[in-house]
């Protein structure tokens, strides 16, 4: 028996059975977990690893021939400016493709992003001004999209592609190029020094600027337009949290750029997909009542100084293009609160009482109606370079697509407006 026992015993050890010589050490199960930790850890980085590489993939074949790259494409559509603060960012290219930013950041027909070399029988004419001059639809905060709608405009529904279009049947001995050198935002201030950069690169037969809407209504003592601008731009959504942690990730993951982009592209299609199946309700809404009374503020020492440094900037650019012999104009661009009502139809209605509901801010109508005042004494006639875009005023198709911003008909009126007068100039 003792000699069997002994047998056992050595074949246990020799092949393994459980027994108190093959219990697992503290060393062993530590060691284990780690290796199992490590492993999963090395797995789902292969797997969002070749799911990045999926998603680059797409991405290079879906913006192939744009000239653009994940990292402007998962970025802000405007970026930091030395000079201007911020600015369009050049080569961006819209999600839905309506427009791409060219290499000047001037928003143009998708895959054009390299500006020409001109020649003697082109005409060049470069727009500047804000989100209006752009073609910016209606406003997507608050109820301005619920009422009317409107998505921003692809390249060759804006004001730019209509003045070309229109300039072009008139000069037919020449080659006409309009350039929309417009940006998102802009104060009067940053139109000029927008002007002054680009004027030192290319020749400009004729300098269109529309501004007005952007200018801060207030400044503090000592405090320039340009001061409030650089705050303002500080305060932007972009600079905080989440935005601050989501845009460096979508500019470097073609993942986490593509899953943002449809997440925002498909509340954007649902957002209007269901106002036009209820027939904008919204916009019945706002247009059932009485006309809104509009808010009007006190002529404050500080609106004051904005206003006085408004017509003091448009002296100055207006100078300066004279200066330089630059065939130019200079315009105030219009607002809805200065819209004739009895040509309103229902949905410039609804907005004028969201506008008096929501956006009726006293300072800034004074601040608005201080600046036309101020256009108004200058004269309007046809020879002045600076001049009150008031003709949409009386229009009777539908003007607005929000408070500032141009419905189709508007864009194409103005645009024509435009093209009289810059052949008037031309002769």
């Amino acid at each position: 028996m003792p000699e069997l026992y002994r047998q056992m015993y050595s074949f246990d050890r020799e092949f393994g059975a459980p027994g108190p010589a093959n219990k697992p050490t503290m060393a062993t199960t530590q060691w284990s977990r780690s290796r199992t930790i490590l492993y999963s850890t090395l797995i789902v980085l292969s797997v969002l690893l070749l799911i990045e590489g999926i998603f680059r993939l797409r991405f290079a074949y879906q913006h192939k021939g744009f000239n653009t790259s994940l990292y402007i494409q998962g970025n802000t559509l405007q970026q930091e400016d030395s000079l201007l603060v911020f600015r369009n960012r050049p080569f961006y290219l819209d999600a839905t493709r309506q427009f791409q930013h060219n290499s000047e950041g001037m928003r143009s027909e998708p895959g054009r992003t390299a500006m020409p070399t001109k020649t003697a029988n082109d005409y060049w004419v470069f727009l500047f001004g804000a989100s209006a001059m752009e073609g910016m639809g209606s406003n997507k905060d608050g109820e301005w999209l619920d009422i009317t709608g409107r998505r921003d405009y692809p390249w060759n529904e804006t004001i730019a592609f209509y003045l070309q279009q229109e300039l072009q049947a008139a000069l037919a001995d020449k080659k006409v190029t309009v350039f929309n050198a417009a940006n998102s935002s802009f104060t009067l201030e940053q139109s000029v020094l927008r002007y002054q950069e680009l004027s030192r690169r290319y020749k400009m037969d004729m300098v269109i600027s529309m501004d007005g809407q952007n200018n801060p209504e207030q400044l503090g003592p000592g405090q320039t337009v340009m001061d409030w601008v650089r705050q303002d731009w500080d305060r932007r959504p972009v600079k905080s949290f989440p935005l601050n942690i989501i845009v460096p990730l979508t500019s470097h993951s073609a993942a986490a750029h593509t899953l943002k982009q449809w997440s925002f592209q498909r509340r954007m299609e649902n957002r209007l997909e269901k106002n036009a199946e209820e027939k904008y309700p919204r916009r019945t809404y706002w247009s059932g009542f009485d006309w809104g009374e509009l808010a009007v503020g006190a002529y404050t020492d500080s609106m004051q100084r904005s206003v006085s440094a408004y017509f003091e900037q448009l002296q100055t650019f207006d100078s300066l293009l004279t200066a330089q012999q630059q065939p130019h104009l200079l315009l105030m661009q219009p607002h809805l609160i200065f819209r004739d009502r009895e040509k309103m139809k229902m949905t410039e209605k609804a907005l004028w009482n969201y506008y008096c509901t929501a956006f009726n801010t006293a300072a800034r109508n004074r601040f608005l109606q201080e600046l036309r005042n101020g256009m108004q004494s200058h004269g309007n006639d046809s020879s002045s370079t600076v001049r009150l875009l008031n003709a949409p005023d009386t229009l009777s198709a539908p003007v607005f697509a929000d408070y500032c911003h141009f419905t189709p008909e508007a864009n194409r009126f103005i645009a024509q407006w435009l093209a009289t007068e810059v052949l008037r100039q031309k002769r």
